[in-house]
């Protein structure tokens, strides 16, 4: 999926999130709420963030895979991260994800997903999530048209930054996660500007999972399609059939 440098239409709603690796579903909820969605990758990287790893089942438990990067300075922006090339990573991410999946009911569909992740550009940290990301949207048939904050060129910070980045792509409706509600509403910087602001309110549904006794929430997206497929999960992530 090409993502965008351009800004679109008039008066669109937009979301704007760091690019995650392997996202839950809620970020794909968002996703699916909005018709432009940014990329975040113009502030700086947090190297225990949801930017370099996520939750999956491997084995009987939930740990964690990452994205190994090459080591970097606190004031390095996400766009400029570098993943190492010092071992092979993605080969062994998807044979832990083969591993521990193969036997869920939906694997042919994981699949699928792991292609995304086996073609997905391995230089940079942001372009790779943002592949993996833009392109598990066009599976789920999601039209937000995607847009790098980066190639905005937007200064500012917090509130003014994702002000700078609403305009730049001509969006008045501002859908945000929930955790930034607070400084959001204590700068009251978006509100006065844009025509609403609104907040997220996914409550993800449980699913049948193989390795669980009981569900386990706000794990990769690699899981939901292992256990229930494309279908479901997208049911899933928009909250009806």
């Amino acid at each position: 999926m090409t993502i965008s440098t351009h800004p679109v239409k008039q008066d669109t709603s937009c979301a704007i999130m760091q690019p995650t690796f392997l996202p839950w579903l809620g970020y794909f909820n968002l996703i699916s709420k909005v018709d432009t969605f940014v990329f975040l990758d113009d502030v700086q990287l947090d190297k225990r963030s949801w930017q370099t790893r996520n939750r999956l089942f491997t084995g009987q438990t939930v740990n964690w895979v990452s994205c190994p990067i090459q080591k970097t300075s606190r004031d390095t922006l996400i766009c400029d991260v570098d993943i190492s090339q010092n071992s092979e990573w993605k080969n062994k991410l998807i044979k832990t994800i083969t591993y521990n999946y193969a036997k869920t009911p939906f694997f042919n569909d994981c699949s699928e997903l792991l292609s995304i992740v086996e073609h997905a550009p391995s230089d940079k940290l942001s372009l790779f999530n943002q592949h993996i990301i833009s392109s598990i949207s066009k599976l789920l048939g999601f039209n937000a048209n995607f847009v790098k904050a980066s190639s905005l060129r937007c200064d500012g910070k917090k509130s003014h930054h994702l002000l700078k980045i609403c305009q730049s792509v001509n969006a008045n409706h501002y859908l945000s996660p929930r955790g930034s509600q607070d400084y959001i509403e204590a700068e009251g910087i978006l509100q006065n500007a844009l025509h609403s602001v609104t907040y997220q309110d996914f409550r993800p549904t449980p699913y049948p999972q193989y390795h669980a006794s009981g569900f386990v929430s706000h794990l990769s997206i690699v899981d939901a399609v292992a256990n229930i497929g494309w279908k479901a999960t997208k049911q899933h992530i928009v909250g009806h059939p």
